[in-house]
């Protein structure tokens, strides 16, 4: 054979391995959780969050009960949701549950009250009804319950309740929303 034709063969295979790769599945992660939660919160409020799941093909065909996904937050995260201590923020089954050989997604959310002061973890867990098999979890996210943003936002709340002067409202509102950030509910 030529160099030509060697040439042509191997580009030819080369495009058609990179090609299954992009189309295939991520060997690294088949399951992912991605989780949307506010960065700081306020104590004893609801602190909403939503977590996508998403899985390739095939990955959760060996389930043998319905999914949940199950979210704690907490100081430290346990080896499962039952042993994790903390706030449930989430616990539903998934709907739709997985069909077999095909990928997978769907989405849920929840919320829950912190009931401590400082940076905890958010603890997500994708779990099997009845044995509690765990298929993935994430424990990358952190919330700060903040002294700052709850005082701020009582302070804000509390001039809404009296129906505080326009102007009083309005600094308050802006001195919450700078101690909370975006994503806290006021």
């Amino acid at each position: 054979m030529t160099r030509k034709v060697l040439l042509a063969a191997a580009t030819a295979a080369t495009a058609a391995i990179a090609y299954c790769a992009a189309a295939g599945a991520d060997s690294f992660t088949p399951v992912r959780l991605g989780i949307t939660i506010a960065k700081v919160a306020r104590r004893h409020q609801p602190l909403r969050v939503n977590v996508d799941v998403s899985a390739d093909a095939s990955v959760l065909d060996n389930a043998t009960g319905a999914l949940r996904i199950r979210v704690k937050l907490a100081q430290e995260c346990g080896g499962t949701f039952s042993t994790t201590p903390g706030v449930t923020l989430l616990d539903r089954q998934l709907r739709p549950q997985p069909t077999t050989g095909h990928p997978y997604d769907a989405s849920a959310s929840g919320s829950g009250r912190p009931t401590s002061y400082g940076e905890q973890t958010v603890c997500a867990f994708l779990e099997e009804s009845g044995d509690n098999r765990m298929f993935a979890n994430d424990t990358s996210n952190e919330v700060n319950v903040s002294r700052k943003c709850t005082s701020a936002a009582a302070t804000y709340d509390a001039a809404r309740r009296r129906h505080a002067r326009s102007k009083t409202l309005k600094a308050d509102r802006s001195a919450a929303r700078r101690a909370c950030g975006p994503g806290v509910s006021l």
